[in-house]
C-alpha cells in the first residue's frame, strides 16, 4: 500500500496547553485522555470526536501539546473547555496558543512559562549564556537566552548550546 503524498494528508495543528487543577499531585497522561475523550463524546457524538482526531503529543502533569486536524481546531478548543473534572478533582484546560508545528507551540506557548519539564519541553539553565532550553539532542541544547539582544545581534530564533556549556537549575521543592 503507497503513503499518500504530504499534500493530500491531513494537515494538523497543535494546541499548546495547560491544566489549573484542584490537586496537589500532577494530572495523569490517561486520566487526561479519559476525561477529555469523554467530554468530547458528550459534546460531539461519536463522529464529531472522531473528526477532531486528538493525539497527546506530550504532556508533564500540568502542562502539554495536544494535535488536531486543522478543519477541528475550534471544535477542540470547545470541546476542551468542557472538561471540568479530571480525576474526580475539579479542573480547566486552558488553551495558551494554537500553532502549526511542535516546536513552534512548545518556544511560544510553553517554554516562556519556564516552569521546568519534561523531553521537549522547557527548563531553566545557566553557564555561558542563560534561557530557557527548549530542545535537547544528545550533547547539543537549543536555549531562548533571557537577553534577546543576543538573538537580534546573531539574527535566529535560539541559541545552540553544548551541555559543557551549561548548567541545568533545577527547581526547587
Amino acid at each position: 500500500m503507497k503513503i499518500l503524498p504530504s499534500s493530500l494528508r491531513e494537515k494538523k495543528r497543535y494546541l499548546a496547553f495547560r491544566i489549573d487543577y484542584e490537586g496537589d499531585e500532577p494530572v495523569d497522561r490517561k486520566a487526561l485522555q479519559d476525561d477529555v475523550y469523554h467530554a468530547t463524546q458528550a459534546l460531539l457524538g461519536d463522529a464529531g470526536s472522531a473528526e477532531i482526531g486528538y493525539r497527546l503529543m506530550d504532556f508533564d502533569g500540568r502542562r502539554g501539546v495536544l494535535r488536531v486536524g486543522l478543519a477541528s481546531v475550534e471544535t477542540a478548543r470547545a470541546a476542551l473547555a468542557t472538561v471540568h473534572t479530571i480525576k474526580g478533582q475539579r479542573a480547566t484546560i486552558v488553551v495558551a496558543g494554537v500553532s502549526g508545528t511542535i516546536r513552534a507551540a512548545t518556544e511560544k506557548y510553553i517554554a516562556s512559562e519556564g516552569i521546568p519539564s519534561t523531553n521537549i519541553l522547557s527548563m531553566q539553565v545557566s553557564g555561558t549564556a542563560s534561557g530557557i532550553a527548549v530542545r535537547e539532542k544528545g550533547d547539543e541544547i537549543d536555549i531562548i537566552p533571557d537577553d534577546k539582544e543576543a538573538l537580534k545581534r546573531g539574527n535566529t530564533r535560539w541559541l545552540g548550546l553544548a551541555s559543557s556549556d551549561i548548567v541545568i537549575n533545577q527547581p526547587q521543592e
